[in-house]
């Protein structure tokens, strides 16, 4: 395995006032999790390998989910995805479409877009019981890395502390270490040996370390390993394999270009893009399938209304026109 060193520089260096852009406080931070995300996912290939086999899954899609052995909230995922790693790095990296796949994600937003593939997210988990809700901010970083001659991709983040994101009363603010996704090429080869049909698979190994703070027993941690993860990858699976297949991101481009380029939505960093985490709306998933049961409670309350509120007004009105009724034919006799 080995890295770009100079695209990656290019990546992060300052530049001149001449109309491009600084690089951005945490442009140190995104270099040292990106060697400590890239050493994590592959020492594997080391011969002390740190992790232990939980649970692994052959069919539809490969998935495997170790656990760290000194570690008990750092997980090690790798799947196989049917389409080319592009297609699938810009699916995973958009923090905005991660409540579609991820049942364990609630409500997504950007707090702040940073540089070439660099932003601050803010997420927020469903409960799991019996624990409290958690959420998380994080500082993110994309990149295209060069791992054994080839192009692949890099997904990683890390929490951080930003006083506009303060901490909820009744939400558990959880702690990151190191958590993302390395996307590469599955090629011919090994496509044939493991047995995977058609033209367009990748590779991607997944870390989540962290600490999830507060009190969890050890069934949610291993329900979370053994369940929730492999649901959530066979479902973002499920949607990459209709996605038109792409070697390429169209989301992250060579920082060569994106220096030049002020309108990308990637890079922009006025005022406008510093979101209240009060404010912002929350990321909901644009998918029929989500809007239907919303309308089915309105037309449940609609029923309900109709079936008890309806008779009751009927008897008001009529009530009400009997007593003007009465009140007349008394007023008749008393002249």
């Amino acid at each position: 395995m080995c890295i770009d060193a100079e695209s990656l520089a290019n990546s992060h260096a300052a530049v001149d006032a001449q109309g491009q852009r600084a690089a951005h406080k945490y442009v140190e931070q995104c270099a040292g999790i990106e060697r400590t995300f890239m050493q994590m996912a592959t020492s594997e290939d080391s011969g002390a390998s740190p992790w232990t086999m939980l649970t692994s899954l052959e069919r539809p899609y490969p998935i495997s989910v170790q656990g760290h052995t000194a570690k008990p909230f750092c997980f090690r995922i790798v799947f196989y995805a049917p389409t080319s790693p592009g297609t699938a790095f810009d699916l995973l990296a958009n923090i905005l479409r991660r409540p579609e796949w991820d049942e364990l994600t609630e409500s997504t937003r950007i707090i702040e877009h940073l540089g070439p593939g660099d932003a601050i997210h803010y997420i927020k988990a469903k409960p799991v019981w019996p624990t409290s809700a958690r959420d998380s901010l994080l500082l993110s970083h994309l990149a295209a890395v060069q791992v054994n001659g080839a192009r692949a991709y890099l997904n990683v983040s890390k929490s951080i502390v930003d006083d506009r994101v303060p901490e909820i009363s009744d939400l558990v603010r959880m702690e990151a270490g190191i958590a993302g996704q390395l996307i590469t090429r599955v090629t011919e080869e090994e496509r044939r040996a493991m047995g995977l049909a058609g033209e367009h698979w990748c590779k991607v190994v997944q870390i989540a370390d962290g600490d999830l703070k507060g009190w969890i027993p050890k069934s949610v941690i291993k329900f979370i390993a053994t369940q929730a993860l492999p649901r959530s990858l066979k479902k973002v699976c499920q949607q990459l394999a209709v996605l038109p297949p792409s070697s390429e991101s169209a989301i992250l481009r060579p920082a060569t270009a994106l220096s030049g380029d002020a309108s990308t939505d990637l890079i922009k960093t006025t005022s406008s893009d510093v979101i209240s985490p009060i404010l912002a709306k929350p990321h909901v998933p644009i998918l029929r399938r989500n809007a239907v049961p919303a309308r089915s409670r309105w037309t449940m309350w609609l029923r309900v209304l109709m079936r008890y509120a309806t008779p009751a007004v009927v008897a008001a009105i009529t009530t009400l026109v009997f007593q003007m009724i009465l009140g007349r034919r008394a007023a008749r006799r008393m002249s």
